[in-house]
């Protein structure tokens, strides 16, 4: 992940970067805000960034992850990856299924690890939430773990 992180970098201006990195799926904004900070951005733009790259994978995953899914079980190389993703969703779904759109909301504010836009986005697609709806409640969701990171954040930057 440092490798993919310093080629970012490098190939981009420092704000193209932080919001290249935030939109990374192990990294969102649990890691980007801290890197943000390192990278010597205010807090607020650190913050800004981060909320708004790590959110913008959750429009395309909610619109087409269903439809990618289909298409790559229909290929043999790709049929495992579209198993693991969907067996990885459907073992934090419990929770979502529950509480809906609260349960969608606490599974990306609180910022733990396997929680965040990219799961909640595919558990709330996987089992048919409503896209715009669940749209909002994840940037809800995502905007408190920000400030929740960027409050640990402050204390070592």
């Amino acid at each position: 992940m440092q490798s993919i992180i310093d080629l970012i970098r490098t190939s981009f201006s420092n704000e193209i970067a932080l919001l290249i990195i935030s939109m990374l799926p192990l990294i969102e904004l649990k890691g980007s805000i801290p890197i943000g900070l390192a990278m010597d951005f205010t807090p607020f733009e650190a913050y800004g960034l981060s909320l708004m790259g790590s959110t913008i994978p959750a429009i395309f995953i909610l619109l087409w992850i269903k439809p990618v899914f289909d298409w790559m079980k229909e290929r043999k190389e790709l049929k495992k990856i579209a198993d693991w993703a969907e067996g990885k969703a459907f073992k934090r779904k419990d929770n979502i299924e529950k509480y809906e759109y609260l349960g969608l909301f606490l599974f990306v504010a609180i910022p733990l690890p396997g929680t965040g836009v990219w799961m909640g986005s595919l558990i709330a697609s996987l089992l048919g939430l409503r896209r715009i709806k669940s749209f909002l409640v994840i940037a809800c969701g995502n905007t408190i773990a920000g400030l929740i990171i960027y409050i640990f954040s402050s204390f070592f930057f």
